[in-house]
C-alpha cells in the first residue's frame, strides 16, 4: 500500500498514459488538415468502436481477472472469453454495417455509410490487443501494458506527422489509414508479449452461466457508462450536424486524456482489490480507496485550475485553426467534470467485492440524467450547451458514490487531501534513507 513499494508499477503506468497524452498532441495535427464535417465521421466510428469494446471488455473479458486467480477456473474463463468476444465483435459489427442505409436516414448524414463499412473490419482487427490486454491487467503488468500501447500509438504518430507534412488537408479515408495501420501492429505486439499468460483450455468447473452470471451486471454498469461518454457523438449528430460533432469531439479528444487517467487508477485498483478482498486485508482495502481517490482528486484539481484560468484558450488557439475556436468553450464546460471523476475508482472496489449490480444502479441513474440533459440541450438548439450532458453524469455518478463511500467505508471529504501527506512523508522517508 506505500508508493514506494509500488513505484515501478506507477511509473509505468504513467508512462503509459504519457502515450495517450502525446497522441492527444498528435491528434491536435489531424485536426488542423481536417474539415470538422469528416472529423465528426471519424469520431462517430471511433464512439461506436469503443462502445462495441467497452460492453465486451465489461460482459466477457472482465472475466478473465475475476476467475483468473483460482486454477479450477482459469483456462475456462479465458476460453470462453476469446471464443464469445469473437462471436459478439463479429455480429454486432457487421450487422451494424449491413444497415448502413438505414442509419444515414435516421442521422441524415450520407457519410455514415463510410463509418459503417470500415466498423466491421477495424472491430475485428482489434480483438487481439483488446483480448491480450487483459492479461496485463490482471498480472498487474504495466510494463507489456506500455509497450503494446506504444506499438498501437508511436506507428499512428509517425505516419501522421509524416502525412501531415507530405498532404495539404486529410480526409476520413487518411485517418482510417493511421488507425488501421496502430491497430495491426499493436494487436501483434500484444500477441506477442502476453501470449505466456494465456492458458486456454474446457478443464475446470466453470460453467456458461456462472461465466455470465458476472459479465451481465458488468456489462449493464458498463452499457449504461458507454451512453454519455462514446454515444454522445450520436445525440449531437441527430440534433445538430456533422461540423458540429466534429468541433465537439476536437474538444473531447483533448478531454479524453482526464478519461484515460482514471482507466489507468481502475486498472491498477481493480486487481488489487480483488486480492486484498481475498485476503480479508479489509484495512488495506480502505487505504487503497482513500490514496487512489486522494492522489487522483489532486492532480486533476491542479490541471482544472491551469486550464480554466487560460491555459485551454491558450492552447487550443495556438495548435488549432479558427474554425475549431468553439472547442475552446466546450472543452472548459467539460472540465467541471474531472471534479468529479476521482470518486469513480471506489466503483472498482465495488465491483471486486461482487456489487456490480449496485453500481450498475448509480450508473442507470446518473446515464438517465445524462441522457435528459442531452435530448433538452437538442431541443433547445443551444450549442455552446452540447458537452453539458457529459458534464452531468460524471458530476452525479461521482456525488453518488461520495455518499456511498462515506456510508461503507467511511470516507471523509478532508481525505481528499490525504495524498498531500502521503507525498511529503515520501520524501521525507527519502531523505533519511540517503
Amino acid at each position: 500500500m506505500k508508493l514506494s513499494e509500488n513505484i515501478d508499477k506507477v511509473v509505468w503506468s504513467v508512462l503509459d498514459k504519457g502515450l495517450y497524452v502525446l497522441y492527444g498532441f498528435v491528434s491536435l495535427l489531424q485536426i488542423r488538415r481536417l474539415d470538422p464535417s469528416e472529423l465528426g465521421l471519424y469520431g462517430i466510428l471511433i464512439g461506436i468502436h469503443t462502445w462495441i469494446f467497452i460492453i465486451v471488455d465489461s460482459l466477457l473479458l472482465q472475466s478473465i481477472i475475476q476467475f483468473g486467480f483460482k486454477t479450477e477456473t482459469e483456462a475456462r474463463a479465458n476460453t470462453f472469453a476469446l471464443l464469445f468476444t469473437v462471436v459478439f465483435v463479429v455480429f454486432f459489427s457487421f450487422s451494424f454495417s449491413l444497415l448502413s442505409e438505414l442509419w444515414v436516414q435516421i442521422f441524415k448524414e450520407p457519410g455514415i455509410s463510410k463509418v459503417a463499412f470500415f466498423l466491421p473490419w477495424l472491430s475485428v482487427l482489434t480483438i487481439p490487443r483488446i483480448y491480450c490486454l487483459k492479461f496485463a491487467f490482471k498480472h498487474s503488468n504495466m510494463l507489456n501494458l506500455f509497450l503494446v500501447n506504444a506499438a498501437f500509438f508511436l506507428p499512428m504518430s509517425i505516419l501522421t506527422v509524416y502525412l501531415y507534412f507530405t498532404k495539404p488537408t486529410f480526409s476520413f479515408y487518411t485517418l482510417m489509414r493511421i488507425y488501421f495501420t496502430g491497430t495491426l501492429i499493436s494487436s501483434l505486439t500484444a500477441v506477442v508479449l502476453l501470449k505466456k499468460y494465456i492458458r486456454l483450455g474446457f478443464n475446470g468447473n466453470l460453467n456458461v452461466k456462472s461465466f455470465f452470471s458476472f459479465g451481465l451486471p458488468m456489462m449493464s454498469y458498463s452499457l449504461f457508462q458507454s451512453i454519455p461518454r462514446q454515444l454522445d457523438v450520436l445525440f449531437l449528430q441527430y440534433f445538430f450536424q456533422s461540423k458540429v460533432v466534429g468541433i465537439y469531439y476536437s474538444a473531447k479528444t483533448l478531454f479524453r486524456l482526464f478519461e484515460e487517467g482514471i482507466n489507468a487508477g481502475f486498472g491498477l485498483v481493480y486487481p488489487t482489490a480483488v486480492r486484498l478482498i481475498a485476503k480479508g486485508r479489509n484495512n488495506d482495502l480502505r487505504s487503497l480507496i482513500v490514496k487512489s481517490t486522494s492522489f487522483t482528486f489532486l492532480l486533476l484539481v491542479f490541471l482544472f485550475v491551469l486550464l480554466e484560468l487560460g491555459g485551454t484558450e491558450f492552447f487550443v488557439k495556438l495548435l488549432l485553426p479558427e474554425k475549431y475556436l468553439l472547442s475552446i468553450s466546450f472543452f472548459n464546460l467539460m472540465l467541471i467534470g474531472t471534479v468529479f471523476m476521482p470518486l469513480q475508482l471506489s466503483a472498482s472496489v465495488l465491483i471486486a467485492e461482487n456489487q456490480a449490480k449496485k453500481v450498475a444502479k448509480y450508473i442507470f441513474v446518473s446515464s438517465i440524467f445524462s441522457v435528459i440533459v442531452f435530448i433538452t440541450v437538442g431541443l433547445t438548439r443551444n450549442i455552446s450547451l452540447a458537452p453539458l450532458g457529459l458534464v452531468s453524469y460524471y458530476a452525479v455518478f461521482g456525488i453518488i458514490l461520495y455518499f456511498y463511500m462515506r456510508d461503507r467505508y467511511h470516507f471523509r471529504f478532508v481525505e481528499l487531501f490525504q495524498g498531500i501527506k502521503d507525498i511529503v512523508n515520501f520524501f521525507v522517508e527519502k531523505r533519511q534513507t540517503k
